[in-house]
């Protein structure tokens, strides 16, 4: 009974020093937030809705983005990784626990002298003492968490799981940017082709009235030798166009998780298409407002509490042991109060010479803090960036799609023009190539300005974090 008083005085007197931590304190890195956006003054401070790609007018876009949500195979990976994440704070978190274990044991034991003879029925043996032994015990165990280093490494495994969270948000936002723009370029792929087509058609209509004038001797083989390889160049940009139409409609497919044998798209035209109301918020908001700003701090608060482990790791270690249980020479009186038995021990064990390895590990854990620190505003300034430049390439593209729409109409009316003087004689070949030229550039610039500013809306959306809220996969852990 002394023994056990004594015991139970260590044990709770490690108990009252688990409460002294080797993690050190937490500060948030300070970066310094604008005050405003320099690219867009007008830009108002609401934030995004969290399905944006509705603002388009696009419902093929919204079936589509859906369909991703369920069968993304980077989205199902991000999930994925929760669940391991889950698992491991699951197996850290068990050390802050005692251990419970049973076992059961028979054996029999033969001692002094023996002496055989053989009968009819086997062997006989006498003149030797045959002992039967049967037992049943339960075993404690608890590792005193003497200066936090358990808790440390639990904790850790719960901000990570945070963070495999926050990692699911920034996959999911990056999809759905993804796939709004793989749509708009498909779409415009397929304005560039019907509008290639139509130059196509013009340019053989043209080369038909040139072969028709060379035959009458009005013209010489030269300007029709090199409509015919305006032609061809024509054709052989289809050709380009079609490759890039497959293709994009193809990475689409795989964006969805499907097979790209088979899949269809019904849109075929950007026009139509609907720019949603610019939203900005406010640059200090920023830092709430992406997932992957969140994650950033979450890994970093981690490698907080992996310095704390690492530290504990250089101190002493107390693990407490109990057992319980019974024994007897027979099994009807295996659980009589007499066969009763227990044991309880405590070991103190402490690092004496690692060769620098514990030391070594405090430093490592250190070192990869600083890392993340320097990762965390390095974040914060790309996100910063990021938004800057999606705002100023809001107004450029705005201008330039108005440009290029201008400059379409003025080579349309041109070319008409010309074409008209040209059938009537007063112009030569020259001008009207000239002017068939400048059409398919202009069509072909004004569809893909418009294009980059629907990528720019896209663009800006992602960097404003998609219209997230804060809501993840399941509650995260609580510190």
């Amino acid at each position: 009974m002394r023994f056990l008083s004594s015991t139970a005085a260590v044990a709770l007197l490690t108990v009252s020093l688990a409460a002294c931590s080797m993690v050190p304190d937490y500060f948030k890195p300070e970066v310094k937030a604008p005050a405003a956006w320099d690219s867009r003054q007008d830009a108002v401070n609401i934030w995004p809705d969290a399905n944006w790609w509705t603002g388009f007018g696009a419902p093929e876009l919204d079936r589509l983005i859906n369909e991703a949500r369920e069968n993304n195979t980077d989205l199902r990976a991000a999930v994925a990784r929760i669940r391991q994440a889950e698992a491991q704070a699951k197996i850290s978190g068990a050390a802050l626990y005692p251990t419970l274990g049973t076992d059961a044991g028979a054996s029999r034991t033969s001692t002094g002298r023996q002496t055989s003879s053989s009968t009819s029925t086997g062997t006989n043996r006498s003149g030797s003492t045959i002992r039967n032994n049967y037992s049943a015990n339960l075993t404690a165990g608890y590792q005193v968490d003497l200066f936090g280093g358990n808790r440390a490494t639990a904790d850790a495994a719960l901000t990570r799981l945070d963070s495999s969270r926050f990692d699911r948000e920034t996959v999911a936002i990056t999809l759905y940017a993804d796939i709004a723009n793989t749509y708009f370029q498909l779409l415009s792929l397929r304005d560039r082709i019907r509008l290639a087509n139509d130059t196509l058609r013009s340019a053989e209509g043209i080369l038909g009235l040139l072969e028709t004038q060379q035959r009458n001797g009005i013209i010489t083989e030269y300007e029709v030798a090199t409509q015919r390889a305006g032609v061809a160049n024509q054709r052989a940009s289809l050709s380009v166009l079609d490759q890039s139409e497959r293709q994009t409609l193809d990475a689409l497919a795989v964006l969805l998780g499907r097979n790209p044998q088979g899949f269809r798209v019904e849109g075929n035209t950007l026009a139509g298409l609907t720019l949603p109301p610019l939203a900005a918020g406010l640059p200090s908001e920023l830092l709430l407002r992406r997932p992957d700003l969140q994650k950033a701090e979450a890994d970093l608060r981690a490698a907080n509490f992996d310095i704390g482990a690492a530290r504990a790791a250089r101190f002493p270690s107390l693990d407490l042991t109990g057992r319980a249980g019974t024994s007897s020479d027979a099994v009807r009186n295996l659980f009589d109060p007499g066969t009763m038995i227990y044991s309880i021990a405590a070991g103190l064990t402490a690092p004496i010479f690692e060769g620098g390895r514990l030391e070594g590990g405090e430093e490592l854990s250190r070192a990869r803090k600083d890392e993340l620190v320097e990762a965390y505003r390095g974040a914060i300034l790309s996100a910063f960036r990021d938004t800057e430049d999606a705002l100023g390439a809001t107004v450029n593209t705005g201008r330039q799609s108005g440009f290029a729409s201008e400059a379409y109409r003025q080579a349309n009316e041109a070319y008409r023009v010309v074409e008209m003087r040209y059938r009537a004689g007063t112009v030569g070949f020259l001008e009207l190539l000239d002017a068939q030229r400048s059409v398919f550039v202009a069509n072909d610039t004004s569809v893909q300005a418009m294009l980059g500013r629907l990528s720019a809306n896209v663009d800006l959306y992602k960097a404003l974090g998609g219209g997230w809220d804060g809501s993840v996969i399941g509650p995260l852990a609580q510190k």
